[in-house]
């Protein structure tokens, strides 16, 4: 179990964002990554829950293939979500047998989201910060930052970590205007 501090912006030219997240210093670990996900929702206790396939390369070497299933105690506040995220990993070939047997358990599917993109870590904070650039479904090109920090994390750090993503989107030349205030299943299902 984690807890996310994270936001999302859009990315109005995605290869001016990619050159400057590669031309900072304190970038590390670039990694292309692709994610696919299939969301259920079990009525009984409203809750969705994802399954998702993930690849991770660094130019031709894979680096991980994996099959998670998430559950997430998600609230969003003016496009910053505050996240608690339970995970359990299977092996990258679980996919597609996960899939049928959440089908024949009855639990239907509400989405599917695909991401593609980039992904590093900056290291400019105490906390090392998580920076994706994906393109998302045919929603666009999208910066992601997140913080994944200890669940028990009290407001003066919580407060310090979101003005630390604000910093990050201004040192990115991404104006707050363009941070997403939806979650990406309300802009899939509309």
């Amino acid at each position: 179990m984690s807890k996310e501090i994270e936001l999302k912006a859009h990315v109005d030219d995605y290869q001016a964002t990619l050159s400057l997240l590669r031309g900072s210093s304190d970038i590390s670990d670039e990694k292309y990554t692709e994610k696919f996900d299939i969301y259920f929702f079990n009525p009984i206790v409203n809750q969705a829950f994802r399954v998702r396939k993930e690849l991770k390369k660094q130019e031709d070497t894979i680096l991980s293939k994996k099959t998670i299933y998430t559950v997430k105690d998600k609230y969003i506040d003016n496009g910053i979500e505050l996240n608690t995220e339970f995970e359990v990993d299977l092996g990258f070939d679980e996919f597609n047998s996960s899939i049928v047997f959440f089908d024949k358990l009855g639990f239907k599917e509400s989405h599917r989201k695909e991401k593609k993109g980039y992904s590093f870590i900056y290291n400019k904070f105490d906390t090392p910060l998580h920076i994706e650039l994906l393109e998302v479904n045919d929603l666009g090109w999208f910066f992601e930052i997140e913080f994944v920090v200890d669940d028990e994390i009290d407001e003066i750090n919580s407060g310090k970590l979101v003005n630390n993503l604000y910093e990050t989107l201004e040192k990115f030349k991404i104006p707050y205007s363009n941070i997403e205030k939806r979650y990406y299943s309300e802009m899939i299902i509309d």
